[in-house]
């Protein structure tokens, strides 16, 4: 069952016990959380901004804040701790066939091991893997899991044995699962009919992350459409660049810029690009560090999104807030849902490199229209994903988590 907009639970709290201590279990760009805490974090942990967004959020509000994520660059479990947070990185083996090969046993124990050394009010714990089977191996207090992502949407998408046993361990995961939030509405349906999970799912979106302000390039520049994705079949950066030759037949100063996981100057989509006559104007600049992605949104003239499934999608978000005008997938998930129906982004069929070029080089050639468009879309994206709008409704399930009856098998 999805509820698109529950209204928030009466619960039982005075005044003294309205500051939680909240862990927070998932992929975490560390850089964003070092003004926190005193000692210098000098592992790149396991890069997502999500987790450091909602704790910054959390800490800004007066809680006390744990996160838990995993890192391949250590060998053994590092702590940092601040006024009000705790970073506990855990290890987690770089090969993805030795995670696999044991269902993520040691990155599992490893979440359940941290969580154990601290003593929270809730944790929550992001994606239905091996943070959500940490979490409720832990045992050490409530568990809200927010599913991001649907696991067969996903191994159709990517038909390989990772994604089949990622499968498997959210399987695992749902069996345990009491409490679920979704990010969209079309994921929450999604769990709901493929995982065949009958309890009531609240959807909470994704919040915005925050971005440095952007270098802007100092005078004349050529238009750029910006891409932030990676290289596998389900980002459909192919159909992208096939567009994109379209696009410079009429407007050839244009360029194309990549960002992202296989998308760098030596990697098989480049050589794919040269092979077919593709990669004239674009420019292929692989992981980014957030200012320098940051940079990229503030000099892109269109960001074009052509994934082909998205449960919402975080560089929108981005592209939202930075003011990028966006053409993105009007069949792609939760893409239409995050861009508002259409009146936050244009939305096309990603399948078809003709539709997409159309979009781009309408955009491109009325700039009022297209200024326009980017100015309604942060408007809009502030009034349903700015961090605060998100914290306050997660706090209001935590408090409501918190408040219930234990249900067998939870800690109290």
């Amino acid at each position: 069952m999805v509820d698109r907009g529950r209204q928030p639970m009466p619960c039982h709290w005075n005044e003294s016990e309205l500051k939680l201590h909240i862990a927070l279990c998932g992929p975490a760009t560390l850089s964003l959380l070092q003004p926190y805490v005193t000692a210098p974090i000098e592992t790149a942990g396991y890069p997502f901004p999500l987790i450091p967004t909602l704790a910054i959020e959390y800490l800004e509000l007066g809680h006390t804040v744990s996160v838990v994520t995993t890192a391949t660059d250590i060998r053994d479990a590092q702590e940092f701790r601040g006024e009000r947070l705790t970073v506990i990185v855990v290890p987690s083996r770089s090969r993805a066939r030795d995670r696999v090969a044991d269902l993520f046993s040691r990155e599992r124990k490893g979440v359940r091991d941290a969580l154990r050394r601290l003593a929270p009010d809730i944790v929550h714990a992001h994606w239905t893997y091996e943070f959500a089977l940490g979490a409720q191996a832990a045992a050490v207090a409530p568990v809200l899991v927010t599913a991001h992502d649907a696991p067969l949407t996903i191994l159709r998408h990517m038909r390989d044995g990772y994604r089949a046993v990622r499968a498997v361990m959210a399987y695992l995961a749902r069996v345990r699962i009491h409490n679920l939030t979704a990010v969209s509405p079309y994921l929450a349906k999604k769990w709901s009919q493929e995982m065949v999970y009958r309890r009531t799912i609240p959807v909470i979106p994704n919040p915005t992350p925050e971005l440095e302000l952007g270098t802007r390039l100092a005078g004349p520049k050529d238009d750029v459409v910006l891409e932030v994705a990676d290289g596998s079949p389900l980002k459909n950066v192919q159909a992208l660049m096939r567009a994109f030759f379209l696009v410079r037949e009429v407007k050839p100063e244009v360029k194309l810029h990549l960002v992202g996981p296989g998308l760098d100057g030596r990697g098989a989509m480049k050589a794919w690009a040269q092979e077919n006559g593709l990669d004239a104007g674009v420019v292929f600049l692989g992981v980014l560090d957030r200012h320098a992605i940051a940079t990229e949104y503030a000099n892109a003239t269109v960001f074009c999104h052509a994934s082909l499934e998205e449960s919402q999608g975080l560089c929108l978000l981005e592209a939202m807030s930075a003011r990028v005008p966006i053409v993105a997938g009007a069949d792609s998930g939760g893409v239409a849902w995050t861009l508002f129906e259409g009146k936050a982004g244009t939305l096309v069929d990603v399948r078809d490199p003709r539709a997409i070029s159309m979009a781009i080089t309408a955009l491109l050639s009325d700039p009022v229209a297209a200024a326009q468009q980017g100015l309604d879309a942060e408007a809009l994206m502030r009034s349903r994903f700015s961090p605060g709008v998100v914290a306050a409704q997660y706090l209001t399930e935590y408090r409501r988590l918190i408040d219930a009856p234990r249900v067998k098998g939870e800690a109290r």
